[in-house]
Formats: structure tokens, sequence, C-alpha cells
């Protein structure tokens, strides 16, 4: 309990750093003070700086808990398909922007199916068009970007497909052919 305690503590002393510093001219004191804080605490200022999560958030703000909560997983289950907790640096930046741009397109997909349902309202339909042209155009980019970086990053990767199996080769590959018995 104690523990609990000592971290409620902490928390309100966080919030109340918070409140003094959202303010037009905050005391130079006081953002010092917030700066220590997060400073003291990683996880803090990594949830608190976590840009992606708020525009999941605000894509997301509409629907119904249930669906939001499923495409939170949905989001979570593409990152680790993409290999997030292996990936360099850059390629997890770049695994969360393909996240975020593929949550984008499916939100503006479906706004603009719902807008093109009303024949009557052209103008919002073409608005709409645009805008799904433009997501498309972001999500297909950040895929392309992370795909350079991961070539440029493992040049001497070899990525072989056969039916429905797939093998990933890192290292040095040769495909030398073996001398026969009869060519010796």
């Amino acid at each position: 309990m104690a523990k609990k305690t000592t971290n409620d503590k902490a928390t309100q002393k966080l919030q109340a750093l918070v409140h003094k510093t959202d303010l037009e001219k905050p005391a130079q004191k006081d953002i010092a003070a917030l700066r220590q804080a997060l400073q003291q605490d990683q996880a803090l200022w990594r949830r608190a700086s976590d840009l992606n999560h708020m525009a999941h958030r605000q894509l997301t703000a509409r629907f119904p808990p249930a669906i939001r909560e499923a495409l939170y997983l949905r989001l979570e289950a593409m990152q680790q398909d993409l290999g997030y907790a292996e990936a360099s640096a850059i390629e997890q930046l770049l695994i969360e922007q393909v996240a975020t741009c593929w949550l984008n397109l499916q939100v503006t997909q479906l706004v603009y199916a719902v807008a093109t349902a009303d024949l009557t309202n052209t103008a919002s339909a073409n608005h709409w068009e645009r805008r799904l042209i433009s997501a498309q155009r972001r999500y297909l980019k950040a895929i392309e970007t992370l795909t350079q970086v991961r070539r440029r990053l493992r040049p001497n990767a070899v990525q072989l497909n056969i039916g429905t199996q797939q093998l990933n080769v890192v290292g040095e590959v040769s495909l030398r052919k073996r001398r026969t018995r009869s060519a010796r």
C-alpha cells in the first residue's frame, strides 16, 4: 500500500506541475520542476509525448468503445507483424507511421463510403474522395519508406517466397553451382 501512496503522491505532484505550467506565461522554476519530474520517470514522458497514440485516439473518438478497442488491438497486431519489437529505432518510428496511416486510411474510407452513399451531396463526396486519395498516398509512402530503410539496414538480406512459405536470410548468400561428379 505504501508504494501506491507514493505513486499517488508523485502523480498528484506531477498534475500540480502540469497545472502550473499550463499557462500562457508559466514561471521558469515550474517549467524546470516539470522537466526534472519527467526526466525522473522515462515511462511517463514517453507516454505523455506519444503523439501517434493521441492521433489514434482522435481518429477513433467517434467509434463505440468496443470498436475502438478492437482497432487498438489491430494496430498492436500490425506493429507486431511488422517486427516492431526487433526493429531498430528508425524502423520502429516508421512502423508506427505505417500503423497510423493505415488507421487514417480506414477511417477516411469509411467516411467516404458514407458520403458517397448520399448521391445528392456531390461536393461532400468529392471532398472525401480527395481526402481518401491523399490518405492512400500517405499509407503507401509510409510502407515504401519502411521497405527502403529495411533494405538499406540489411543490404545482404534475401527474401524467398515459395507458395505460402516465406524465408528471410540475412548475411552472405551464395548461389554457386556445385560441381557434379561428371564435371571433375
